[in-house]
């Protein structure tokens, strides 16, 4: 193992027992120094992300595969944009109005 992934590896670690020792909120006021768009995400969302980090962080530590907790930040920050846009979360939220029937199953490629 190179010197610069070992270092990593190892602060991947501690920084994941450090994780486990904070509740759901103290971990959601962590990451909204790092991720400001999480203000606009309602109270419950700020803990579901912090609790989805968490565990993305882990499985990205162990599997040395740092796309699982990049998709994670991705998708919250998503999530966040609907939030901020008043029209988008309306349109996305509300109940159809209309019956499209039924969707096709995906076809395999």
């Amino acid at each position: 193992m190179a010197v610069a992934t070992e270092g990593a590896a190892t602060a991947a670690r501690a920084m994941r027992s450090m994780l486990h020792h904070l509740d759901s909120a103290g971990i959601a006021e962590m990451l909204a120094e790092t991720f400001p768009w999480t203000d606009v995400l309602p109270e419950e969302d700020r803990h579901r992300f912090a609790t989805e980090f968490t565990r993305a962080f882990e499985t990205a530590a162990e599997l040395e595969r740092w796309n699982v907790l990049a998709r994670t930040i991705r998708e919250w920050r998503a999530t966040a944009a609907v939030h901020a846009d008043p029209e988008l979360h309306r349109a996305l939220s509300d109940p159809l109005e209309e019956e499209h029937g039924a969707v096709d199953p995906p076809k395999s490629v």
